[in-house]
């Protein structure tokens, strides 16, 4: 049963992390050239596509979600005290989550949601996003070659580059939540919180 858990843990890590890649090697810079102007259009949603982003996010939601079932079962077999109820209804990312798991699931909710809303996501896209990290000295370029329009990117420190995916959660009037990598983010830290209360090892992420 532990090792049944220790691997969900680890795959809702594995999803969390698949909102970003470090390979650039997707985007190409279209260059534009003509008799008067010269210029480059860089499109970071090159190599995805709405269905791609969409399953992505939706591996997300239930690899999340799911972790209340996991661990109810699994506290009920040790005799641990399951938590995941009061979790859902007191910490609203995780609730949203929750919501959107049965959404995805039922197209709808057939009894009140436990956030308040019925949330969606709408807007999913892919980003660059630079960060220069929190080390003394670090930092990050990314450089677009004139002449081939090939992309470089160089980090020192702690700087990282990369493709970032990300959208829009928003509740049944279109009232903006939150955004999805965020919300997940917290929502992930919270159910990891409540794991090791029950005394369930958490991998590293």
């Amino acid at each position: 049963m532990l090792e049944l858990l220790d691997r969900k843990i680890r795959q809702m890590h594995a999803a969390l992390g698949g909102l970003e890649e470090s390979d650039l090697s997707s985007i190409a810079p279209e260059r534009i050239i003509t008799p008067h102007v010269y210029y480059l259009l860089v499109d970071f949603n090159q190599g995805t596509t709405e269905v791609g982003l969409a399953n992505i996010a939706s591996l997300l939601i239930a690899n999340i979600a799911c972790m209340k079932d996991h661990l109810k079962a699994w506290c009920a077999k040790n005799g641990k005290s399951f938590d995941g109820e009061n979790l859902i209804n007191t910490n609203k990312d995780v609730a949203i989550v929750h919501d959107l798991w049965n959404m995805d699931k039922h197209s709808d909710l057939n009894r009140p949601p436990r956030s308040g809303h019925r949330p969606k996501v709408q807007n999913l896209r892919q980003s660059l996003n630079l960060s220069t990290g929190t080390n003394a000295g670090s930092s990050t370029e990314v450089t677009i070659d004139s002449r081939t329009g090939r992309m470089k990117t160089e980090r020192k420190g702690g700087g990282s580059v990369n493709l970032v995916i990300n959208g829009d959660v928003v509740d049944e009037y279109g009232v903006l939540l939150g955004d999805i990598a965020s919300i997940c983010e917290r929502a992930t830290t919270a159910w990891e919180q409540t794991l090791s209360r029950a005394g369930v090892p958490v991998p590293a992420r």
